[in-house]
């Protein structure tokens, strides 16, 4: 057995165990996606997109009436562009980039 395989063995052992002594797996054997967040605001962006809302409505859905209100005008653009970023990528998961997403 090579040394860095020895953590996946520890781990799937704790795992059999803890199936074996409640019937269940921890939830410490579901870790939060790191992108999960991200993901998350894509895939609403997507989604309001989709259901034909304007970058603006997206924006306010995702980040709140105010913040639209205070940063939709900003000079550097940056919350659409954002909203704009964000329903791109939902496009490109939703065309297939999904597979290397899950890759």
């Amino acid at each position: 057995m090579q040394p860095q395989h020895l953590k996946f063995h520890v781990a799937a052992l704790q795992f059999l165990n803890d199936i074996n002594g409640c019937g269940r797996l921890a939830a410490a054997c579901f870790p939060p996606e790191p992108r999960g967040a991200r993901l998350r605001i894509v895939l609403q962006a997507l989604d309001g997109s989709l259901a034909g809302a304007s970058h603006q409505e997206i924006a306010i859905a995702l980040f709140g009436r105010r913040r639209v209100e205070e940063d939709w005008s900003h000079p550097g653009s940056h919350l659409r562009d954002q909203v704009r970023r964000a329903i791109q990528r939902g496009r490109y998961l939703m065309g297939g980039g999904h597979r290397q997403f899950l890759m």
